[in-house]
């Protein structure tokens, strides 16, 4: 064969391009395993394609062996080489037509053009091989224009589905859906295995660094990083930690609440694990203002129990309006707020608590004077409302007077309403006792002995803050036990 003579470019016909890089087939199920549909394994196809071309030698088609080699570019002149060059040495040729298997491999074929050149010597001959030119331009075969969708750009490092540009400039994976608002996009990862661990990972510099996980044996989702930093359980709920330092910060903006808690009638915060741990439940610094570091509320309309503990309280210093304690009506009368009352006994504490409860009664003068508080609400130990379960129990006030037996709260300290004795004048500074009327005060009685004035050494309930006004039973009254 005449190497001058060769026809090149427009005599080298490009026929087919089949079975395109990335392109997966169906692998057959073998009967004789008795695979199901849903058993059958999803294949690749390989990087490899069949190429067929028709070469013109002299003017008539060639029929002979020809050495032919093959070399895949990213431009029509000039630019890369992509893959290895591929050799097929003495391809029969019959009637100028000839059909080659082509593998330039993985990542050959991206989202810009490709160009193939093609170089040719007979196959009897060891000398150089003639470059026909130009380069033969690859088009899309039928495999790759049912993927219509997919987007690739090698330039930009970019493959996105549904879309063919970056929401930002570092993306280089993005999918999009296009649907109607209030629907589902994106994708899933799965297993084969119910069980399985389906993951999203990061990695840098070729080493793992984090990932995101479901556990299919107990359907927990995870964030792993250095450990397990947080979970949400199957049964719900948010699990973080551990930490070196603290498991959770919370920076918020100035105006706005750091964190809210929105409960449903149970616990809106609930603190501890092992009660014989020595840690604090709750440690709060110095929050940077100059007003509270904590401020709870409660919805009940005389507000107690904003903080419950059977433990003590130590404080540099308290500022309340009134301290309070917790005593069980005996004797015959129910007890109502406003009544000043006595101690009659002791009976044994709550559950949960380690101090004896006291008894209390109506305080008068004669039989009942050793007056202990004045009765501020009945007060009711009961189940909490959503703790029927746990068989919770919590003391909180009720209306109405508390029959013998029950619970009241008093004021043992600070300012209450007291009831006082109607037919005794009392002004305000005047310390008061119990009165012959029970449940109401009166003033201590004092007498001048010698130009000295003799107060009477009964026990004091407080002092009066103003005089009794008409139509009205009490007055308010300071508080102070002496």
């Amino acid at each position: 064969m005449n190497k001058g003579n060769i026809i090149r470019t427009s005599y080298l016909v490009f026929i087919s391009l089949a079975s395109v890089l990335f392109v997966l087939a169906l692998s057959a199920s073998n009967p004789a395993m008795g695979n199901s549909p849903g058993d059958s394994v999803l294949a690749p196809a390989g990087t490899g394609f069949t190429y067929q071309g028709r070469l013109v030698d002299n003017g008539s088609p060639a029929n002979d062996s020809y050495d032919i080699q093959f070399l895949l570019f990213d431009a029509a002149v000039a630019g890369t080489q992509i893959g290895a060059t591929v050799t097929h040495n003495d391809i029969a040729i019959s009637q100028g037509f000839f059909t080659v298997e082509l593998d330039f491999g993985t990542g050959a074929f991206g989202g810009g053009g490709r160009w193939l050149e093609i170089a040719v010597r007979p196959g009897s001959s060891p000398g150089a091989y003639t470059t026909l030119s130009p380069r033969q331009k690859l088009s899309p075969t039928p495999s790759a224009l049912s993927l219509p969708n997919v987007y690739t750009n090698e330039g930009q490092n970019f493959v996105g589905i549904g879309r063919n540009f970056r929401i930002s400039g570092n993306e280089v994976f993005g999918i999009r859906y296009i649907g109607s608002p209030n629907q589902y996009g994106g994708m899933y990862m799965e297993t084969s295995d119910a069980n399985g661990w389906p993951f999203y990972g990061y990695a840098t510099n070729g080493s793992f660094r984090a990932w995101t996980y479901y556990n299919g044996t107990t359907g927990d989702w995870s964030l792993y990083s250095a450990g397990i930093r947080l979970k949400v359980p199957a049964s719900g709920g948010l699990r973080i930690g551990p930490s070196l330092n603290y498991s959770l910060v919370i920076s918020n903006t100035t105006g706005s609440d750091g964190i809210r808690v929105l409960d449903t009638g149970d616990d809106g915060i609930q603190i501890g694990n092992n009660p014989d741990i020595p840690n604090y439940g709750v440690y709060i610094p110095s929050p940077g203002v100059s007003t509270y570091g904590l401020w709870p509320n409660t919805s009940n309309a005389l507000g107690e129990w904003a903080l419950y503990t059977v433990d003590n309280i130590q404080a540099g210093n308290v500022l309340a309006s009134a301290y309070s304690l917790v005593v069980q009506v005996t004797g015959e009368d129910a007890l109502s707020p406003g009544d000043l009352v006595a101690v009659a006994g002791v009976t044994e504490p709550l559950p949960g608590s380690t101090v004896p409860m006291p008894l209390v009664r109506l305080a008068d003068e004669v039989t009942y004077s050793g007056v202990i508080g004045v009765v501020k609400s009945r007060m009711v130990w009961e189940t909490a409302p959503g703790k029927e379960a746990e068989g919770e129990m919590s003391m909180h006030s009720a209306d109405g007077p508390a029959q013998p037996g029950e619970y009241v709260s008093l004021v043992v300290f600070g300012i209450a309403q007291v009831k006082v004795d109607p037919t005794i004048q009392i002004s305000p500074g005047d310390r008061l006792t119990a009165s012959n009327q029970a449940g109401m005060a009166r003033p201590l009685r004092s007498q001048e002995v010698n130009g000295m004035v003799i107060v009477e050494g009964a026990p004091v309930i407080g002092i009066a803050l103003s005089e009794p006004v008409a139509d009205q039973s009490t007055i308010p009254v300071f508080v102070t036990l002496r």
